[in-house]
């Protein structure tokens, strides 16, 4: 894992170490725990599914987090680590989608906006608050033009539809579910 610490980001010299070499290990770690994992589901999948001529065919949904390398988000500089490892994760997605598209097999990401997680109660307590709740609603307030949190429900139904039969012709793309956060930034 990673030790807890200042933020790292491209660009401001926090990768380099006090000798003037570039310490590389959080962005690895990143790189392994989004890209990498992502790389190796899918790959791990493909060889479960067969083509749509054999009766085969599916849907590979990964997903990513707002700020990262979808064009519909400025970046984000304090999530430069883990978004390195989601721009591989989304990159590889588009891979993925233009070579198995013929076996019938969908491969998309989607982004859900502001939704409720433990990372939301370890940050309101990192800025020294009690609950996150109220966090949360003043970030929703600000930048969701819905007004409303993206739910479980909400993640489960777009992956719900990409899988099904309306949602097959749909492929390569990165989806934003997240009530319009992707208009504001």
């Amino acid at each position: 894992g990673i030790q807890a610490g200042k933020t790292l980001s491209f660009g401001d010299g926090s990768l380099v170490d006090e000798e003037g070499r570039t310490n590389f290990d959080t962005m690895h770690y990143y790189q392994r725990m989004y890209g990498e994992a992502f790389v190796d589901l899918c790959e791990r999948s493909l060889l479960r599914m067969g083509s749509i001529q054999n009766g085969g065919g599916g849907s590979i949904v990964g997903i990513s987090s707002p700020g990262v390398c979808a064009h519909y988000y400025g970046p984000d500089w304090s999530y430069s680590m883990p978004g390195s490892g989601k721009s591989l994760m989304e990159y590889s997605m588009r891979i993925y989608a233009a070579k198995v598209a013929e076996r019938g097999i969908n491969v998309n990401v989607i982004i859900p906006g502001v939704t409720k997680t433990l990372a939301w109660k370890r940050l309101a307590k990192k800025r020294g608050l009690d609950d996150e709740s109220q966090m949360m609603e003043g970030i929703v307030e600000r930048s969701v033009p819905l007004k409303k949190m993206t739910t479980p429900a909400d993640i489960g139904n777009t992956v719900k539809f990409l899988c099904s039969e309306s949602g097959k012709f749909l492929t390569g793309t990165v989806l934003p579910i997240d009530g319009g956060l992707h208009l504001k930034r």
